[in-house]
């Protein structure tokens, strides 16, 4: 099996040394190299993009700086691209960025927050069992996003959400699965991040965001969850 990561962002320069690079998060937090080969195009630099769809057997797309209604080049050519590759039956597996730019391309709709950032660890409640987590349980990741899916792509099912942000985790038969937060991010490498922008976000919010216990946060749930969907 033939796993693509579709780069769309990468790890800040100044963390790269400690912790990798993004690609290589994403094939360590979900095991993507155990059952094939992956290969990486950055789209968000290089605008690249495989030239045959069948390429894979799935696509990752996960976080950016950028948005989806911001009108970039390559933000356009990676929509018509998940078109192209949902129809051809590929898997599609997309975090925050990813998230909301697979919904937006098979006919959802993305906004901006009005309540503002989702930042830090917030709980959000399961209308579907995702991995050992039953449906009505709560599920708590580390999210880093300003922008949300508000109407979710066709066809498409919510498996998660909250008040706040109440199209969280997505579903499309076993053929796409998306999800608002980053379950690849560590509370450590999301800390750092956090410090290197406070000057966005400013002290108070960086001061509750912070994560100060992993244990409460379902990323090896959820991760095992999204490697299941890829390869089985």
């Amino acid at each position: 099996m033939k796993i693509g990561i579709l780069l769309c962002g990468d790890v800040a320069p100044e963390l790269i040394e400690k912790f990798g690079n993004y690609a290589d998060c994403l094939k360590a937090q979900l095991n993507l190299d155990r059952y094939g080969e992956v290969k990486v195009w950055n789209v968000y630099q290089e605008h690249e993009l495989p030239e045959d769809v069948y390429e894979c057997d799935a696509y990752v797309i996960g976080g950016s700086p950028s948005g989806v209604n911001d009108d970039l080049e390559w933000v356009h050519h990676l929509t018509l691209y998940i078109r192209m590759a949902f129809y051809a039956k590929r898997k599609l597996f997309g975090i925050c960025f990813g998230h909301q730019v697979i919904n937006h391309a098979l006919g959802g709709e993305v906004k901006k927050a009005e309540k503002g950032w989702g930042l830090g660890s917030y709980d959000v409640e399961l209308k579907q069992d995702i991995g050992e987590l039953k449906a009505g349980q709560r599920m708590n990741l580390i999210a880093i996003h300003q922008d949300q899916v508000v109407k979710p792509g066709k066809g498409f099912e919510v498996l998660a959400g909250s008040e706040f942000c109440p199209i969280y985790i997505t579903r499309y038969k076993n053929q796409v699965l998306t999800v608002q937060a980053h379950p690849e991010f560590s509370g450590v490498f999301f800390n750092a991040l956090l410090m290197m922008r406070i000057e966005r976000f400013g002290a108070v919010q960086v001061k509750q965001a912070t994560v100060l216990d992993d244990s409460p946060i379902a990323s090896s749930i959820f991760n095992r969850f999204a490697h299941e969907f890829l390869f089985f």
